[in-house]
């Protein structure tokens, strides 16, 4: 495996997600801080690239905002100041890498999408 893969998730030929140690550290470093994730939900926008906001709601009545933006591979692992300002940036390099982080992130969490009842709403996706 290369020092800084193009993608954070690789797909086979078969339409499967590859675990590779990269994607594996990334994720299980949010899921040691962001315990007991009872709620997400996914806003996106445009700001010369596109963006997804994920408010994480977890560990009782704590949230957690997570930028993701479009852009090169950059997931760097969450800082204490992160956890203290309950927020990050972090950027995934297409609409795959950025659906399959929410969803794996979802999956882990035992969520399930659900479509928000605002159909003019930015916000795409609430994973109950």
């Amino acid at each position: 495996m290369k020092d800084h893969p193009k993608h954070l998730f690789s797909i086979s030929s078969g339409d499967k997600v590859i675990s590779e140690r990269y994607n594996n550290n990334v994720m299980d470093d949010l899921y040691r801080h962001l315990t007991n994730i009872t709620k997400i939900n996914m806003t996106t926008y445009r700001a010369g690239r596109a963006i997804a906001e994920l408010i994480i709601h977890y560990d009782s009545e704590k949230t957690f905002l997570l930028t993701i933006w479009e852009s090169e591979l950059n997931c760097p692992p969450l800082s204490s100041d992160d956890i203290r300002l309950a927020h990050k940036e972090i950027a995934l390099p297409d609409i795959a890498d950025i659906m399959i982080f929410v969803t794996t992130l979802a999956r882990h969490a035992h969520l399930s999408p659900h479509l928000p009842s605002d159909q003019n709403s930015a916000e795409v996706l609430t994973y109950v």
